[in-house]
């Protein structure tokens, strides 16, 4: 008689808990990826933007004031300030009120500082001389060159022992007589005072119509 003999056989844990982990886990499902050929909705649109205004136009640069006079106090001129002061009197033509102002100071105080110095009176006589001999110069080319107002002014005033001289006669109305005295108003007499005017007035015609 044979005898048979049977095993049983098991499964060891750690697999068995493996393949429940493995169970319990769902599985990922795959990505759903964009159609292609399709373009995304197109979102809203934007408000319009202003347009940014002009830049002002920055101011032109004002000159500085002269610092000549800075503290209220009046410039003065020193002695140092002679040859610059005969220099303007030349420049300016010997015109004060100008060589003050190109100075910068007061035309009282450039006449002040002439009478205090006699070098400058006396440039300044040279500089009147110069400016007349200038003048003459320009006198004696206009003759030259003809020019008839010149020559009538020159004749006036160089010809007068020659007949040269400038002769204004005054005229009344139309050429008339000038009268003297206004004539009076016929409105402002009477009647009889008329009568009386008109007659003298005729005695005075009849007389000169004799005479």
């Amino acid at each position: 008689m044979i005898k048979t003999t049977t095993t049983a056989t098991t499964s060891k844990p750690k697999a068995k808990a493996k393949a429940e982990t493995a169970k319990a886990k769902p599985k990922a499902e795959p990505k759903k990826q964009p159609a292609r050929g399709k373009k995304k909705p197109a979102g809203k649109a934007s408000p319009p933007v202003a347009p940014k205004p002009a830049p002002k136009p920055e101011p032109a640069p004002q000159p500085k004031p002269a610092e000549g006079n800075r503290g209220g106090a009046s410039p003065k001129l020193t002695e140092r300030d002679v040859p610059r002061v005969i220099a303007m009197l030349r420049q300016c033509g010997g015109i004060k009120t100008v060589a003050a102002e190109k100075l910068n100071v007061g035309r009282t105080t450039l006449y002040a500082f002439l009478n205090e110095h006699p070098e400058i009176q006396e440039a300044d006589s040279e500089i009147a001389d110069e400016l007349l001999d200038v003048a003459e110069g320009q006198v004696v080319i206009a003759l030259r060159s003809g020019d008839l107002q010149t020559v009538r002014w020159y004749l006036e005033l160089k010809g007068k022992d020659r007949g040269y001289v400038r002769r204004v006669e005054q005229t009344g109305k139309n050429g008339g007589p000038v009268e003297t005295q206004a004539r009076a108003n016929p409105k402002d007499y009477t009647d009889e005072e008329l009568d009386l005017l008109i007659a003298a007035a005729q005695r005075r015609k009849a007389a000169e119509a004799q005479g």
